[in-house]
């Protein structure tokens, strides 16, 4: 069997569980109203790792947070890395991929893998792909997971799933020296975020809100600094929930 570098990108061409996972993840892609397959996925039987799943509000500090704890578990952390990943799977370039992750594929987008010379990519290859990767990542080792849902894929006993919040008002003066932008752009550019990232978990999940039962626990950043406080906090709950994690392993 070929194997997986998390480093590469590369994708084995089979592992046990493979056609099954395939099968959900062209079901999950394919309905409008996804809740019933999240059942399924939890009744599957297929194994992953112990994972931690990161959501939040755009513009929290997130990747801060989870560059910290992932020193501290010593586990990968994966954001726009897992776009790679997608295309390796896929077999599309990342530029392809971006234009629909996290963000609304409007028809022009849509068209945009016909501008670059591929072959057309749907929203619905998209999810696909997106499960099959994020299951065939967590089938091979645990990582942290920044966004995409992907708490609303794996098998939730296996997820440590952890939103992060805070106000607006903070969200805005973050991105406006993230950006060396006046607040007011910083302003305009959170809402059209906000837009876009709606728009994806309501294509990819069917989901317009994310209720505080999807989570283990909800962090208000509002107070906690630095990032390594929270961190911390999370790093002894995934301890607890997964005291045999083989990351633990020395």
């Amino acid at each position: 069997m070929d194997h997986y570098f998390i480093d590469n990108g590369l994708l084995e061409n089979y592992w046990q569980g493979q056609r099954r996972v395939k099968m959900l993840a062209r079901d999950y892609s394919g309905f409008l109203v996804k809740e019933n397959q999240r059942k399924k996925i939890q009744k599957s039987g297929v194994k992953v790792r112990p994972c931690i799943c990161i959501s939040r509000n755009i513009g929290v500090g997130a990747l801060e947070i989870a560059g910290a704890l992932g020193e501290m578990l010593n586990l990968p952390v994966l954001d726009r890395e897992i776009i790679k990943k997608i295309s390796c799977s896929a077999d599309l370039s990342r530029q392809s991929i971006e234009t629909f992750d996290e963000r609304y594929p409007g028809k022009l987008k849509e068209l945009m893998c016909q501008v670059l010379g591929e072959r057309i990519f749907g929203m619905n290859d998209y999810t696909r792909h997106l499960f099959y990767v994020s299951f065939f990542i967590a089938h091979s080792e645990s990582v942290i997971f920044v966004g995409r849902g992907i708490h609303l894929i794996l098998p939730r006993d296996q997820v440590l799933a952890i939103r992060f919040v805070s106000s607006r008002n903070r969200r805005v003066k973050r991105m406006a020296s993230t950006l060396n932008a006046d607040e007011k752009e910083a302003s305009r550019l959170l809402s059209q975020a906000e837009k876009e990232q709606q728009a994806f978990f309501r294509l990819v999940h069917g989901k317009t809100k994310a209720p505080s039962k999807e989570f283990d626990a909800i962090m208000n950043l509002e107070y906690i600094n630095p990032p390594e406080v929270a961190a911390r906090a999370i790093s002894e709950l995934f301890k607890s929930r997964f005291p045999d994690a083989e990351c633990f392993a020395s």
